[in-house]
């Protein structure tokens, strides 16, 4: 009988772990409350449990006897995976603490304060009395945010009082854990950062422009940034990381940075270990040559990965995914590609059904379009017309 993998949740993102879990011959158990997820018509289990909470994942892994588990596209997965892999000696996963290190923004803050890397200067507060009283100590603009959520989930830009009371409420209602940082907002160059992490070292970088559209914490695009550019930059992350994975004692395995770049310096301000949930690992694996997908499951299942490492991994092309999402709240009555750019259109994945009724256009994905560009001069080309290539259809 096929090894068992616990996959902690079972949405669309986890469609393609899901994939790669069979190719690498496991018996696929998907989680998560929600029945409906994508991903449990691709498995071949669904065993429901709130990924959420810890001791479930560790419960349910325990009574299915599985011999692996794997995160999913949540913060909240990853620090189930690890937790429960670190009470039953499943391989493939940062301890908990280390996991905390990477997926709570607190402990990120914490982390790069110990080893002196540039960060927005901020204060964590457990109590809504304490971040109020914080306000009188700031300089505007500020940031205020969950501690524990992604993907632009809680996150307001304050400039006065007034409206840092409102956003430390709204922040407050949505953590799960009910912490919420307050921080310098800093301004400049959108860029992310996804690697892999060999015996605390870099194996290969994955460097790219982001771009929002109206929602400055959700990143809309992402491609490649330009070869042989700021190779002195990326040079210096490079270093940071590998002082991040000496420090925290990290695994082996994926690593992705969300930062600002700023008078030529890097300001680290999000990271994560867990699996991206726009798809992002699909551009990688084209345009770097190497299954991403696949290397991220085998990894996290204690499999052996050295099939998946070559000696260079310069970038075959420029792959851009693109997240749909529509500039006001309406029925969405689907979109269009303009004419020039579909010829570089790689696939196109819809997240919600024509006919869904957008009740927060700022965070409501419609679909996911991924585009492959073969040269420098259509990635620019790209570039300076991100925001014609796509319109959204609302009624």
């Amino acid at each position: 009988m096929n090894k068992k993998i616990l996959l902690v949740n079972g949405s669309f993102n986890e469609v393609p772990l899901i994939d790669a879990a069979h190719r690498l011959g496991f018996y696929v158990i998907t989680s998560g409350n929600d029945p409906k997820g994508e991903g449990h018509k691709f498995s071949d289990e669904y065993a429901p449990t709130d990924y959420s909470q810890p001791n479930n994942i560790y419960e349910l892994a325990k009574a299915k006897k599985v011999d692996a588990i794997c995160s999913c596209g949540n913060d909240f997965g990853a620090i189930s995976a690890s937790y429960a892999c670190d009470k039953l000696g499943l391989p493939g996963h940062d301890s908990l603490q280390t996991c905390l290190y990477f997926h709570e923004k607190d402990q990120f803050k914490k982390l790069c304060d110990e080893l002196g890397l540039n960060t927005p200067k901020s204060f964590s507060f457990a109590s809504k009395e304490a971040a109020i009283k914080h306000l009188d100590n700031v300089r505007y603009p500020q940031i205020v945010k969950p501690s524990d959520l992604g993907g632009g989930k809680g996150i307001s830009v304050i400039n006065s009082y007034e409206e840092g009371l409102k956003a430390i409420d709204l922040a407050f209602q949505l953590s799960k854990v009910k912490t919420v940082l307050i921080e310098d907002y800093i301004q400049g160059e959108q860029h992310g950062f996804t690697c892999y992490i060999r015996n605390k070292k870099v194996e290969f970088v994955y460097y790219t422009d982001d771009y929002s559209y109206l929602n400055p914490y959700m990143v809309w695009t992402a491609i490649p940034h330009k070869r042989g550019q700021d190779t002195e930059l990326v040079q210096k992350i490079v270093d940071d990381v590998e002082k991040m994975a000496k420090y925290a004692n990290m695994h082996d395995g994926m690593l992705t940075i969300q930062l600002i770049i700023r008078d030529g310096e890097p300001f680290y301000i999000e990271t994560m270990r867990r699996c991206l949930g726009n798809f992002h690992y699909r551009c990688m694996s084209w345009d770097l040559g190497v299954d991403v997908y696949e290397l991220f499951v085998a990894t996290e299942a204690g499999v052996d990965t050295s099939k998946y490492f070559k000696d260079s991994y310069e970038l075959k092309s420029f792959s851009a995914f693109m997240g749909v999402y529509a500039d006001k709240n309406g029925i969405f009555n689907g979109y269009s590609i303009s004419e020039k750019y579909k010829k570089y259109v790689q696939g196109e994945m819809l997240v919600e059904q024509i006919g869904y009724n957008i009740s927060d256009y700022l965070k409501e994905k419609l679909a996911m379009i991924f585009f492959k560009f073969d040269t420098e001069e259509e990635r620019d080309h790209f570039v300076n017309n991100i925001r014609d290539i796509v319109k959204v259809d609302v009624k």
